[in-house]
């Protein structure tokens, strides 16, 4: 299905953020998260996980976590876990240790107030590269990427 983001729930999402192909350079959330210095340009990749709820409903917001430092739980057989992507099996110090904040603003600066679930067929557990810029408000503790591109691998 071509949704395109200005259709439908994706109003206020720049048709440019949805990449057709990964950008280049992409690094893990950890490696990122020891060097990013806000304002600086970033390249990440991860999964789409972090917490029960890693895709805002409200917000153009969703938590990425590290693919290779934390595992989610539908990758240990045993786990019979209904939301692996709450990597619920990891400890929440490593997953804090392994995860980003991942949002979209808008032209005036704004998080945009849409949801990002559906966009390039985005989802929990989605393997995505994302290329955009350090915010203001990042961290050490809490790495926060406003990204320009969002590129969602197919499964």
């Amino acid at each position: 299905s071509n949704v395109t983001p200005s259709s439908g729930n994706f109003s206020g999402i720049p048709e440019t953020v949805v990449a057709q192909t990964a950008p280049e350079g992409a690094v893990g959330v950890v490696d990122a998260r020891a060097k990013a210095k806000p304002g600086e340009a970033i390249t990440l990749r991860g999964k789409v996980g972090g917490k029960m709820n890693p895709i805002s409903d409200a917000a153009a917001i969703l938590v990425l976590a590290d693919e290779t430092a934390i595992k989610s739980c539908d990758e240990n057989p045993d786990d019979l876990c209904e939301t692996p992507w709450d990597y619920c099996c990891e400890e929440s110090s490593t997953i804090a240790a392994s995860t980003a904040t991942i949002q979209v603003r808008d032209a005036d600066g704004k998080v945009v107030r849409t949801t990002l679930r559906g966009l390039g067929g985005l989802k929990e557990l989605s393997h995505i590269v994302i290329a955009g810029t350090v915010d203001t408000t990042s961290t050490p503790e809490a790495l926060i990427v406003n990204a320009d591109k969002i590129h969602v691998e197919k499964p």
